[in-house]
């Protein structure tokens, strides 16, 4: 599922609880943690590039639309749409701006990792069919 930049931070922000209700704004808001939360985006989205299965999907490094459609290389609007999984991606911030502030961070690391990996292995991953007469991959 994709999202736009305002919708993961916004998603990300309530679920580490550094707000009670949705980001209305995300560039151009005075709320320095979501200021910095937008900023780290970027950060998620350079790691997310040299891993499966983004690697190859979004090897031109582009990772990110405008509401037209047409692809950028950084989000500029709260409406650009991230071009990766958006739960990977709210992961993926969470983990980053609990590290950026200092405080504890390993159980957002590791949902962070256990999805990357997962959505590598979907698409990585062949089935061995035992039951067929050749013993094909599919």
């Amino acid at each position: 599922m994709l999202a736009s930049v305002r919708d993961i931070v916004s998603h990300a922000s309530l679920e580490i609880g550094i707000t009670q209700r949705p980001v209305s704004q995300v560039f151009g808001s005075n709320d320095q943690d979501i200021v910095q939360m937008g900023a780290l985006l970027n950060a998620v989205a350079d790691e997310v590039l040299f891993e499966e299965p983004y690697r190859i999907e979004l090897g031109d490094h582009v990772w990110v639309k405008d509401s037209n459609g047409d692809p950028k290389l950084y989000p500029s609007v709260d409406t650009d749409v991230v071009l990766f999984d958006a739960r990977l991606a709210i992961d993926g911030l969470k983990y980053r701006f609990l590290q950026a502030k200092g405080l504890e961070f390993a159980e957002q690391l590791r949902d962070y990792t256990s999805r990357l990996n997962k959505l590598a292995g979907f698409v990585n991953g062949r089935v061995l069919d035992l039951d067929a007469d050749e013993g094909r991959i599919l």
